[in-house]
C-alpha cells in the first residue's frame, strides 16, 4: 500500500479545520497533515492535537512554514481571500503542488498571477470549486451529457442566500466589505459561475449585471434599535437577524431541521422549538437533539475559539462584530445581483444571487429541446425532476439533503479525494484551474458591468486582462 500523501495546511480555520481536516482523519492512509501554519494559537493547537502535528512544525504564519522548507508534497491553502495570491505564488515557487481554497485570488490580476504561477513551476493547482464534486451536480452534468433534456435553449440558476448567513458572512463577518476580500459575486458566487459554464461546455461571449445593497444600511435601522443586539433591542423578538437567536439559540437550525423531509430530523426540529426547554433532558432519547444541545460546528466556530460554552459566546456577541446590529455594521457588500450570460450558439442563462431567502440552497431550471430540468440542493431536501415535453412524464430523483450530507452536500470530501488521486497520478483532474479562472473572469466582468451598465464581449475581456493585468 502506497505512503499517504503529506500536506502543509495554511489556516486552521472554518474551511482547513472543518471541511478539508476531516478528511484526512477519516482517510489516514490517503493524505496526512504533517505541519500548519495558523496565527490563531487556539486553532493552531487544536489542529495539530487532532492530527498529531508535532511543536516544531506549528507556525504563526505561512511564510515561516515556507522559510522552514516544511517536508510535503502538497500545501492546502485556506488563508483568507487577499492572503492567496503571496501565499500561492510563494508555495507554488517552493515546489508545492496545491488545493486552493476559492476564490483563486480577490483580483482578477492576482488571480491570474497565480495560474500563471502554477504552470510557470510546472505543479499542480486544483480550485475548491466543491459543487462539482457533489453526487447532485455530477448527475446534473451527466443528464446534459447524456442528451437526455435534448439540445440546451437556457439555464435560470438561483444562489438563496438564507437571511442569516447573509447577516453573518456578508454583514457582520469577514466578506462584508469588497476592499477587504472579494466582490460578492465572486466571492460566493464562484462555485455557481462555473457550474454554469461547466453544464454549458463553453465561456461565455457576452455578460451584463445588475445589483445592489439594498437593506443592510442604517436608514432601514428600526427606530432605537443600539449598534449591538445584546444592547437592549426594541424589536429582539421580531427581528431576523437578531445574533442572540441565531448563535445562542440556534432558531436557524432549529426551524430547517423541522422542515426537513425525514421524519427523526423534523422531529427534533418541531420539539426544539416548540418546548425549548424540554431540549437538552430529552435529548438522551433522541440523537438529533443531542447534536444541537452540543453543537460546535459553524457558524458558532466562527465567532468564538471555544464554541461550546455558551459564556463564551454570550461574550463574542457583546465585544465582536457577529453581535453588531446589522444596521449599524460597515458592510457595502450587495444583497442581491442578477448576471446575464449568453453563450456560444445562442444559449443564455441567468444567474440570481439573493441574500434574503427564507432557506439556504440552490435551485435550477434548464431547458432543452426535449425536457425541462428541475433541481433544488438545500438544507432541507435536494432533487432533480426532468420533465419530458412529449409524454409529460416527470422523472424524480431525490438525493441527500446538504443536511445529511454536510460539507457542501459532499462535496468537500469529493474534492480532496479528487485531489489526492490526481496527485497519486490515479486519474486525470475533473477539473484545471484554467477552466477554474473562466468563473473569476465572469464575476469581475459581472462587477465592471454593474457599475457601468455596460454589456460585456467576454472575449475581448478576457484578452485585455491577460495583457493588461500580467507583468
Amino acid at each position: 500500500m502506497p505512503e499517504p500523501i503529506t500536506a502543509l495546511l495554511f489556516g486552521a480555520g472554518a474551511r482547513g479545520a472543518q471541511a478539508y481536516g476531516p478528511y484526512a482523519l477519516a482517510h489516514p492512509d490517503e493524505i496526512k497533515f504533517v505541519a500548519l501554519a495558523e496565527p490563531n494559537t487556539v486553532k493552531r493547537k487544536r489542529f495539530a492535537r487532532a492530527h498529531g502535528i508535532p511543536a516544531n512544525l506549528c507556525f504563526e504564519s505561512w511564510n515561516e512554514a515556507i522559510d522552514a522548507g516544511v517536508m510535503a508534497d502538497v500545501v492546502v491553502n485556506c488563508t483568507q481571500d487577499q492572503m492567496h495570491a503571496e501565499s500561492g505564488i510563494a508555495a507554488l515557487a517552493a515546489g508545492y503542488d496545491m488545493l486552493l481554497e476559492k476564490p483563486i485570488a480577490n483580483t482578477l490580476g492576482d488571480s491570474l498571477r497565480i495560474v500563471h504561477a502554477a504552470e510557470r513551476h510546472n505543479r499542480y493547482l486544483q480550485i475548491c470549486h466543491v459543487l462539482r464534486y457533489t453526487d447532485f451536480f455530477q448527475k446534473v452534468k451527466q443528464i446534459l451529457t447524456a442528451d437526455r433534456i435534448g439540445q440546451l435553449i437556457t439555464i435560470s440558476h438561483r444562489e438563496n442566500i438564507s437571511t442569516w448567513h447573509m447577516a453573518h458572512s456578508f454583514v457582520r463577518g469577514n466578506w462584508r466589505r469588497e476592499d477587504e476580500s472579494s466582490p460578492m459575486i465572486l466571492a460566493k458566487c464562484c462555485h455557481d459561475l462555473d457550474l454554469l459554464q461547466w453544464f454549458v461546455g463553453s465561456p461565455a461571449i457576452k455578460l451584463s449585471s445588475f445589483g445592489s445593497l439594498i437593506h443592510f444600511k442604517p436608514d432601514n435601522a428600526p427606530e432605537g434599535a443600539p449598534t449591538r443586539c445584546t444592547d437592549g433591542c426594541p424589536v429582539e423578538e421580531n427581528c431576523p437577524f437578531y445574533a442572540p437567536a441565531i448563535y445562542l439559540d440556534l432558531v436557524p437550525f432549529k426551524y430547517a431541521l423541522s422542515q426537513s423531509s425525514l421524519s427523526h430530523y423534523k422531529l427534533a426540529g418541531e420539539l426544539a422549538l416548540r418546548r425549548p426547554e424540554l431540549t437538552t433532558p430529552i435529548s438522551i432519547l433522541i440523537p438529533r437533539l443531542r447534536e444541537l444541545t452540543q453543537y460546535t460546528g459553524w457558524p458558532r466556530s466562527v465567532i468564538s475559539d471555544d464554541p461550546g460554552n455558551k459564556e463564551a459566546l454570550l461574550k463574542a456577541l457583546q465585544e465582536g462584530p457577529y453581535g453588531r446590529c446589522v444596521y449599524h455594521c460597515d458592510n457595502d457588500v450587495v444583497d442581491n445581483q442578477i448576471v446575464q450570460m449568453e453563450f456560444e450558439g445562442g444559449i443564455t442563462a441567468s444567474l440570481t444571487m439573493n441574500g434574503h431567502s427564507h432557506e439556504e440552497g440552490r435551485t435550477l431550471r434548464i431547458d432543452g429541446s426535449k425536457a425541462t430540468l428541475l433541481a433544488k440542493f438545500s438544507f432541507n431536501r435536494s432533487f432533480i425532476e426532468i420533465h419530458d415535453h412529449r409524454t409529460m412524464h416527470i422523472e424524480r430523483i431525490d438525493f441527500p439533503s446538504n443536511l445529511e450530507k454536510v460539507g457542501h452536500g459532499g462535496g468537500d470530501f469529493g474534492i480532496m479525494n479528487d485531489f489526492v488521486q490526481v496527485i497519486n497520478g490515479n486519474k486525470e483532474p475533473t477539473t484545471t484551474a484554467r477552466e477554474s479562472i473562466e468563473s473569476h473572469f465572469m464575476a469581475f466582468a459581472a462587477e465592471a458591468a454593474r457599475h457601468t451598465g455596460d454589456v460585456i464581449n467576454m472575449h475581448d475581456y478576457r484578452e485585455r486582462a491577460e495583457k493588461q493585468l500580467l507583468p
